[in-house]
């Protein structure tokens, strides 16, 4: 609906057009404005690169919500006319052209992605050396093939009709006792298993989010969160990562000033790229934040299971009141299995549910029936144990061949699978993975851990990669 009658758009700010919209049409207000902005560009009465009006003025000189100049902008964006930019605004693209499909708004950057991750999932010549898995060397102690063929030959086993709708039983009261041994006190009708986290972090995004809502996300963060952010047309603002945690003033510096985030997605344990974890000191903190400022915590515990069961939890802490707790075993188990699951308050677990049976029907019982298995006649604990330890072996030791060379690490309390550093030259990440693959050796540049993708001198480490092959070719690197 209009504010007042149609406005003209006067000269309060020099790159607006002469355009009015019209009070009386049956087009709503976004699609009239999306029309004119449209045509104005295409008869280059918008300059090519110029910078579009903020969203804030262009509504108050229209007389028009802001969201309706939203959704025009992000429709232009979508046509291939305008070029978002996170923090700056949206401009005009040079030649801008109206493809004939046109692509959902920053779907190129989430293409990038995905050819990053495909380039890490499929099968190459490439050491995966900056991979955010084990090698399959590495968890082929438990057997996992064994445990299959048992499961297969129940005759109970459900390998032909759909699951339930949170999951297999028996594995959602196991996961309750793991969790309570962690101090997370919850029944196991609020867990609800999915097909990995990232699977859980898309099953969240639609049901607490609407396109245009702003979310936090940790800098320097999970890349693929990053892309189904974009995919669903959030709004995302940065919180800078410290080696103990979230920088919780330049967090509190944005609240006090106006942003009212819906979610923070975050890892506060063994973070990824990092390898940092929250202090007790900022947990509690961010708690008080959340609480005073109404958002929830999505916590992303993947790699839990390499963390001690007393390390400082949110959810924990919060008892799942202000914080959704997200987890799995694609990290310890297998990456192909595909088992994670979501803990949370029962009201929003239910909505979760429902929103997994139109998403997916369900998740594979089977496969969770195996999952079970192991956690329970698998020997885990001892498995992980092991993990445990040559993850701290192999940290140490490429630890010690990085900084003798002179690179700079992010933090030396990190734990877990990763190294996050940069050469000492302060040398662009990118043209290091390019020279890393040329020698034979698959990394994600520092650029794809960032929300809006800048240039990084910053290069994720899979300690558990250390080879002589690696250290050949780091020796080589000026």
């Amino acid at each position: 609906m209009f504010d007042n009658q149609a406005i003209p758009c006067l000269a309060m700010d020099r790159r607006m057009l002469p355009i009015a919209l019209d009070r009386h049409s049956l087009l709503p207000p976004q699609q009239q404005l999306c029309q004119l902005l449209k045509q104005a560009i295409e008869q280059g009465r918008l300059a090519a690169g110029g910078k579009m009006p903020s969203i804030r003025a262009q509504a108050a000189q229209l007389g028009i919500s802001r969201y309706a100049v939203l959704a025009a902008y992000e429709e232009l964006a979508g046509m291939g006319l305008l070029n978002p930019r996170h923090g700056s605004g949206y401009y005009v693209r040079p030649n801008a052209t109206t493809p004939r499909q046109a692509r959902p708004p920053h779907l190129e950057q989430v293409l990038d992605v995905a050819l990053l991750i495909r380039g890490l999932v499929e099968p190459g010549t490439l050491l995966k050396c900056g991979s955010g898995a084990l090698p399959k060397e590495w968890l082929q102690g438990l057997d996992l093939h064994r445990h299959l063929r048992s499961v297969a030959a129940r005759p109970a086993a459900n390998v032909y009709c759909y699951g339930s709708a949170l999951g297999h039983a028996p594995l959602r009261e196991v996961l309750r006792q793991r969790l309570a041994r962690r101090g997370i006190d919850c029944s196991a009708e609020q867990i609800l298993l999915t097909a990995g986290s990232t699977h859980g972090l898309e099953l969240l995004i639609r049901c607490c989010c609407a396109a245009g809502d702003t979310v936090l996300v940790e800098a320097p963060g999970y890349y693929n969160l990053f892309s189904l952010l974009h995919l669903s047309g959030m709004a995302m603002q940065a919180v800078p990562r410290q080696a103990d945690g979230p920088d919780l003033d330049a967090l509190e510096s944005l609240l006090r000033g106006g942003l009212r985030p819906r979610l923070f997605f975050m890892q506060s344990l063994l973070h990824n790229p990092t390898g940092s974890s929250i202090s007790w000191a900022k947990a509690h903190r961010l708690l008080r934040l959340a609480e005073d400022y109404d958002f929830t915590i999505v916590d992303d515990d993947i790699y839990s299971d390499f963390a001690a069961d007393q390390a400082p939890r949110l959810a924990s802490l919060d008892g799942l009141q202000r914080v959704v707790y997200l987890s799995g075993f694609s990290k310890t188990i297998s990456s192909d299995l595909r088992v994670g699951y979501i803990a949370a308050a029962a009201p929003l677990l239910q909505t979760l549910a429902r929103i997994k049976l139109m998403i997916s029907i369900t998740t594979s019982e089977f496969v969770e029936q195996t999952v079970y298995q192991v956690l329970t006649h698998g020997h885990y604990e001892r498995h992980l144990a092991q993990l445990r330890a040559r993850l701290q072996q192999g940290r140490s030791g490429l630890q010690q061949l990085l900084s003798d060379s002179g690179w700079q690490m992010y933090s030396t309390t990190a734990q877990g699978m990763f190294i996050w550093c940069r050469h000492p030259a302060g040398k662009d990440s990118l043209l290091l993975a390019q020279e890393a693959a040329a020698a034979g050796f698959w990394f994600a540049p520092g650029s794809a851990f960032d929300p809006d993708h800048r240039p990084s001198a910053w290069l994720r480490f899979n300690v558990a990669y250390d080879t002589p092959q690696l250290r050949a070719w780091l020796g080589t690197i000026r």
